[in-house]
């Protein structure tokens, strides 16, 4: 069971106690929204943790991630992930495990896209939980919004160095610490995602964690995969849209809506240019096993 007041993602862990930075904090998932959820952050390596134990599995019963459709828009903010993963050295001849596959729909897109020797494991999904994609090992391992979400960050991150084949390439993609000012939570009630986000590394702190497993940085990356260039398709422009409605999760997963605070120039230039200066609200460190 998560211990959630003691750091556990760092070398020298600080205690969640008089001296902490701590926010309160609701869900930003629209059925829990009314919910409030405790995060604190470590002095040591100032990596963000949520202190309540709760049981998630009655709130992943109800993950608006669940109803994530095989669209255009999710595939062509899919479009990162090899973009990134070329530029460290991935080959379409290589074998990929995208570990926490969920339904697999990046799984799927990494196929059709010729990498025809990646699967997926996930041990809540019925169709990806068999045992036997543990038993091999791959050239390249995704994790992206994985390790944010388990008990021990640490122990997930030697899962992957086990099933790392020598020179492989692993990619982490989580929220980044650095950027939430727990003083202003409610502006960052996405990247805290509670009570989903257990632990959250700082950019520092996950860095140390790979090297830890005996990795080395291949590449660091601090925005979000699904801030791109195509109009509407960028970070500010999402949460802008949030805002103008009840600010929560769902609508990510939702028809698009409309409404009168659309209609404004702020829209029209985050439509176009919100790319730029995205909030670093995400990392994703690309490491190399030895």
């Amino acid at each position: 069971m998560r211990n959630g007041g003691k750091c556990n993602v760092c070398d020298t862990p600080d205690t969640l106690g008089a001296h902490s930075e701590v926010a309160d904090v609701r869900s930003n998932v629209r059925r829990f929204c009314k919910e409030r959820f405790t995060v604190w952050r470590c002095a040591s390596c100032r990596s963000i943790h949520s202190r309540d134990v709760v049981d998630l599995g009655a709130y992943y019963a109800h993950y608006p991630f669940h109803t994530q459709k095989n669209d255009a828009a999710l595939r062509l903010v899919y479009r990162t992930f090899p973009r990134r993963l070329k530029r460290a050295g991935l080959r379409r001849d290589h074998s990929i495990l995208d570990y926490g596959c969920g339904s697999g729909l990046l799984v799927a897109f990494f196929r059709k896209k010729g990498y025809v020797n990646a699967t997926g494991y996930d041990a809540y999904s019925e169709r990806f939980a068999g045992a036997d994609a543990l038993r091999d090992t791959y050239d390249c391992i995704v994790a992206q919004d994985l390790v944010e979400h388990v008990d021990d960050p640490r122990s997930t991150l030697r899962t992957f160095a086990r099933l790392a084949k020598p020179g492989a390439l692993i990619l982490i993609g989580t929220p980044n610490a650095d950027a939430i000012d727990l003083s202003a939570s409610e502006k960052h009630v996405h990247t805290l995602h509670q009570p989903f986000h257990t632990h959250m590394f700082s950019k520092n702190a996950l860095i140390e964690a790979g090297r830890a497993v005996g990795w080395s940085v291949e590449r660091v990356y601090m925005t979000n995969y699904t801030n791109t260039l195509f109009p509407c398709a960028n970070l500010n422009f999402a949460l802008h849209y949030a805002k103008c409605f009840d600010n929560n999760l769902d609508l990510a997963f939702e028809r698009v809506r409309f409404s009168r605070r659309l209609l404004s120039p702020r829209t029209l230039y985050l439509a176009l240019f919100g790319y730029f200066n995205a909030p670093e609200a995400d990392v994703t460190v690309i490491f190399r096993a030895p």
